[in-house]
């Protein structure tokens, strides 16, 4: 399946925002809709809207600040130069379907053409086992678990 980018629009971020997640994956709905618009439309931590080739909505990818973990959550935690940082979302009707590898990886492509990182980064939940074995096809190595105490 190929994916397309586009800079998040309010449009494309109202409808990721009225998403809806069953089960343990109710953890990634969206509390503060304004909030999370408001973030998501911020350009300094920039948000993308990804379609399939019909041009329907199928996720979102995020870079920089909006895909990190509080530096106060462990202490030098960000330390190598030139890395990105990533997070991702994708429709909840299409979790599960084997799409996820060719997804990371159309981010991975936007990352590279837009930011040119040494390296990438990104935090996953410890129970979304589809996701990190997703991940890790994609290159991804375990470096380190933390507990998140705010969930």
């Amino acid at each position: 399946m190929k994916f397309t980018c586009t800079l998040m629009s309010e449009e494309d971020a109202r409808a990721i925002c009225s998403w809806r997640y069953e089960g343990q994956y109710a953890v990634y709905n969206l509390g503060n809709i304004e909030d999370a618009v408001k973030e998501m439309l911020d350009r300094r931590s920039p948000h993308y809207a990804v379609r399939d080739e019909r041009g329907e909505l199928v996720g979102f990818y995020a870079f920089g600040s909006s895909a990190t973990v509080e530096d106060n959550v462990e202490p030098g935690l960000y330390t190598e130069n030139n890395a990105v940082f990533i997070g991702l979302g994708m429709r909840p009707d299409l979790m599960g379907k084997g799409m996820g590898l060719e997804f990371i990886n159309a981010e991975l492509d936007v990352a590279r053409e837009q930011f040119a990182p040494d390296y990438f980064r990104l935090y996953v939940l410890s129970f979304n086992k589809r996701a990190i074995r997703a991940y890790e096809k994609a290159g991804f190595e375990r470096v380190r678990v933390f507990i998140q105490r705010n969930i």
